[in-house]
This record gives C-alpha cells, structure tokens and sequence, in this order.
C-alpha cells in the first residue's frame, strides 16, 4: 500500500474544514443586510473560501495519478462505485427521508431518481455527478497523459474551464465535467509528475504567495462591488478561476514545505483525511438539524445563532465521521488479525 502523504492529507482537511465553513456561514449571509460591517466580516472569508470543491476535484486528480499501479478500467469503475456511488446513495437517502420527515417533500420514485442523478437534492451533492463525469472518462485522461506534454496539456485545460465559464450558462452549467477540467487535469499532472511538482511548487513559494495575494485582492474587491452595489462583471468568473488556481497551488506549496522531513502527523489528521468524503456527505445535515433547533428556540439573534449552527455543525459532523471512521478501522484490523489467527492454526 503506497505511502500516506503528509501534505495531501493537510490539503484534504483544509477542504473538509473550508467546505463547512462555506456551508454554515451561507445561511447567515443571506439574511444580513448587505451594507453593514458584520455582512462584510463574513463575507470576505466565505469568498476566500470559494476554492475547495476545485480542490477537492484537484485532490481527486493528484491521487488517481499518483498510484503508479495500472488498474483495469473495468476494475477501477467497480471500485469508484463502491467508494463513491454507494455511500452517495446512501446518503441521498437519508438526506430524503429528513426531509419528508421534516415536510418539505413528498415520496416519489421519478423525484427521487433526478435527485440522485442531478444532485439537486442538497447543495453540496452536485459535487459527485461532477467527479464521476471524470471518472467515467478515465481511459481519455490516461491516453492524454501518456501522450501530451503535461505543461501544454494543464494550458489547454485552464482555457477550455476558462471559456466555459465565461460564455457557457444553461441550468446545469455547474456540474459538467468541462467546467472542471482544469482542476482535474492540474491534480493529474502534479499526481503523475509528484516528486517534480512538489519541489517545482516549494521553489516558487514567493511568488505563489505573491499571486495568492494579489488575486484574493482582487476578488475580494469586485465581491464587494457585486455583492453590496450590485454591479455585474461578465468576467469576473475568470478572475476568480485564477484566484482559485493561486489559492490550490499556494496552499498545497505551504503544506509540501510544512512536511519536510519524516515525521509523522498526528493520527487525528490521518483520520480526518480518511474520511474526507464523509465528511463531505454529511456536513450538510447538522446544519439543517441546527437550523430547525433555532426555529424551536426562537429568540436566538443572528449572532447568536450563527455561533450555535458553526460550533454544533462542525462538533456533530466531525464526531460522527471521524468515530464512524474509526469504528470501521477497528472492526477491520479486528477482522484482518483473526483471519490471520485462523490461518495459523491452520498451518
């Protein structure tokens, strides 16, 4: 089993916390009033947060590709449908049973299969139809690989994501695979070239940080402009398509830097890691159990109340992920030592 790495592990739970962060404070900003400095307070983090589903497809990328081991693709569908399919079902299913639970829906079959093959039933779910959109291509993405310059390749991907967003808009334009193909073949090419790519990236620390920088400015600044006078820039996708690229590469740089040399991270990172995709499954659901706790409290202020969905979201998302997680982990090693017992016996 190949190494755990140290950097792709913190990189995945930054993911995993951002992606939290996004969700619990979008509640609370859409109910503020847009001129005051509290609006503003939250805002301009929330933005600066805006790059973890492109990170996570990033992460998705990097390690496909850096497993050397060639997998048949037959093979490598069965185990995306085990890994990913699978626990999304499930958890579409509980997420629709909450919420007839809660009244908001009625049972039906056909809803039901355009919730799961649309992901419209909860925000964050779009986020599967798009990874497996690139899994499903998974033979053309090796084929390119192999065959196409990695630096001509990466630039051709950044254009065609680039002018997606800019002139590309129907009702799904968000979860098909060509408004992420950059971030998918940018994590392919650091997972099939990683020794170079990392050293490649801590080199250029500086001026990664210089460019996180300058485009957060940036981004930040027509945020502003769009979000409290309403002023609308037709390419401001793109600016925020290279804030998210300087973001990605930045950070993943700090964490490569970070783990220099041997020593191991702590087991709560690993774990967190190990269930990144849980995790992102489920964080959406304390929210809503939060969000119906402070209707029935109902004299909670909108600070008060934040505080509340942000330390109940994240206490309640990590402690059942993190304890499932481990419980699994257990029962395997469990498992694994008594097979290991019985064929001794055996022997």
């Amino acid at each position: 089993m190949q190494k755990r790495k140290s950097e792709i592990t913190l990189f995945s739970l930054l993911m995993c916390v951002l992606v939290i962060f996004i969700h619990v404070t979008s509640w609370t900003l859409t109910a503020m009033d847009k001129t005051s400095v509290k609006y503003l307070c939250l805002l301009f983090p929330w933005r600066l947060s805006a790059f973890v589903v492109q990170g996570f497809v990033f992460l998705s990328g990097v390690r496909l590709f850096l497993s050397k081991k060639s997998v048949a693709y037959g093979k490598f569908l069965v185990g995306r449908v085990r890994r990913i399919v699978l626990p999304y079902l499930v958890w579409v299913a509980v997420y629709y049973a909450y919420f007839i639970d809660l009244g908001w829906y009625r049972f039906s079959w056909h809803d039901l299969a355009e919730y799961v093959f649309l992901g419209t039933l909860c925000s964050h779910f779009y986020f599967v139809i798009i990874i497996l959109q690139f899994y499903l291509l998974m033979p053309l993405w090796r084929w390119l690989l192999a065959r196409v310059d990695a630096r001509l390749l990466c630039g051709a991907a950044v254009l065609v994501t680039l002018l997606f967003k800019l002139f590309v808009h129907f009702r799904y334009d968000d979860r098909v695979f060509p408004a992420y193909l950059c971030w998918f073949l940018l994590g392919a090419a650091v997972g099939r070239h990683y020794d170079a790519a990392v050293a490649w990236l801590k080199a250029r620390l500086a001026p990664l940080g210089a460019a996180f920088v300058a485009t957060a400015a940036a981004d930040l600044y027509f945020t502003w402009q769009s979000q409290c006078f309403g002023k609308v820039y037709l390419w401001f996708e793109g600016l925020h398509l290279f804030y998210a690229m300087a973001a990605i590469f930045f950070c993943f740089a700090c964490f490569a830097k970070l783990c220099e040399g041997d020593a191991p991270l702590p087991a709560f990172f690993v774990l967190c890691d190990k269930s990144s995709y849980l995790l992102y499954l489920a964080h959406v659901l304390p929210i809503y159990v939060a969000n119906d706790l402070i209707y029935r409290v109902g004299d909670m202020s909108m600070v008060e109340a934040y505080l509340f969905r942000f330390v109940f979201t994240y206490a309640a998302t990590f402690a059942g992920c993190l304890g499932y997680t481990y419980m699994k982990e257990k029962i395997k090693e469990h498992l694994q030592n008594a097979h290991k017992r019985t064929n001794q016996r055996s022997a």
